[in-house]
């Protein structure tokens, strides 16, 4: 049997249960640089996910079937606290509320943390959960406003990578993209809330030459390729699928596009100006929270398909207010989302310092 090791502030757990998207890809980006630190780390998580290889270049990778059943779930819980201790981790970080269910109890030995990247719909599941973590002031609002107690609800948010200087675009070729187009890029999953019709919509009234690239998946998929299509914009429109690195493809683009009717934070904000694009969004609580109106992206009503067209017409028909937004964008990212201030942010939290 393996010996427990001490308890160490310096390591840290993690329980994650994600698929991919912008959280997990969060996830992977915050623990690599706690990792640089100095933080020692273990993660659970569930089989076969596609950044599991990535994780495991700085983290101790466990990965785990998740059984929904009542009496299996006691004996994973337990399992993963037993492992935890021989790691000889003081803190565990759950990542959004499915994780809550297995985070181990609370006590002199261990600290329990809960980080949310959308908004709560309830704490049922909350009942080893010390502290939550929210990545917009909204989130946390709206835990407290449910009852959640203010000091134990704290904000941090996300940081994103600076792009590798000698980052290459991808072929806009390769992407049936004439190389003189104009590319509206959208990230996400096709979720009702993410309004992809939106953009299509929009598209559908802006010139020939403009042409959009949906990078994602999800069920809606079809529907936004059936309604392209039957806007005539079938030709316009590029489902590009989920890619594991969109970069290049940001790099290729000319205006990031986030037409969400519900969007907590917008990584894909912060990833349009770390990659020097200038941002359209709707105004929902993120972007809006996010972006200043004018200076570092422009701000549509939310659903108004002419306002998000008049954005993107405004930018296009601007090459001067892309080069002070994509400026001004880029300066504030650098002084409030860097790779620095919120690692240590969590080291003060969660106590790895």
């Amino acid at each position: 049997m393996a010996t427990e090791m001490p308890s160490t502030p310096g390591r840290l757990a993690h329980i994650h249960l994600g698929v991919d998207g912008g959280a997990e890809r969060f996830f992977v980006r915050l623990s690599r640089a706690l990792a640089k630190r100095g933080v020692r780390q273990i993660a659970f998580i569930r089989p076969n996910r596609p950044w599991r290889d990535e994780l495991a270049e700085h983290c101790d990778v466990r990965e785990l079937k998740f059984s929904r059943s009542h009496i299996k779930r006691h004996f994973v819980r337990w399992h993963i606290s037993r492992e935890i201790r021989k790691f000889g981790a003081r803190a565990t970080l759950g990542w959004m509320s499915p994780a809550s269910k297995w985070l181990p109890k609370p006590g002199p030995d261990m600290r329990t943390f809960l980080r949310l990247g959308d908004f709560p719909d309830g704490f049922h599941t909350y009942g080893n959960v010390e502290d939550l973590i929210g990545n917009t002031p909204e989130i946390v609002r709206q835990a407290v406003e449910m009852g959640w107690p203010a000091d134990r609800a704290h904000m941090i948010s996300n940081f994103v990578d600076p792009l590798p200087t000698d980052l290459q675009p991808v072929d806009r070729s390769a992407f049936d993209t004439p190389q003189d187009a104009t590319i509206l890029i959208a990230l996400g999953r096709f979720v009702e809330r993410k309004r992809f019709d939106l953009l299509i919509r929009a598209l559908s009234k802006l010139p020939e030459s403009v042409h959009a690239w949906l990078i994602g998946d999800g069920d809606l998929m079809d529907d936004m390729k059936a309604l392209a299509a039957d806007l005539g914009v079938g030709n316009r429109t590029h489902f590009l699928g989920w890619q594991r690195d969109p970069a290049p493809f940001l790099k290729a683009a000319d205006i990031l596009v986030c037409p969400a009717d519900a969007e907590p934070l917008g990584n894909v904000v912060l990833e349009g100006w770390n990659a020097g694009l200038p941002v359209v969004a709707t105004a929902s609580p993120g972007p809006s929270w996010l972006i200043e109106h004018g200076k570092t992206g422009l701000l549509s009503p939310c659903a108004d398909v002419d306002g998000l067209g008049a954005s993107i017409t405004r930018i296009i028909n601007s090459p001067h207010m892309t080069t002070d937004l994509t400026t001004n964008a880029g300066a504030f990212l650098r002084e409030s989302y860097s790779e620095e201030g919120v690692c240590a942010a969590y080291a003060r939290l969660v106590g790895l310092s």
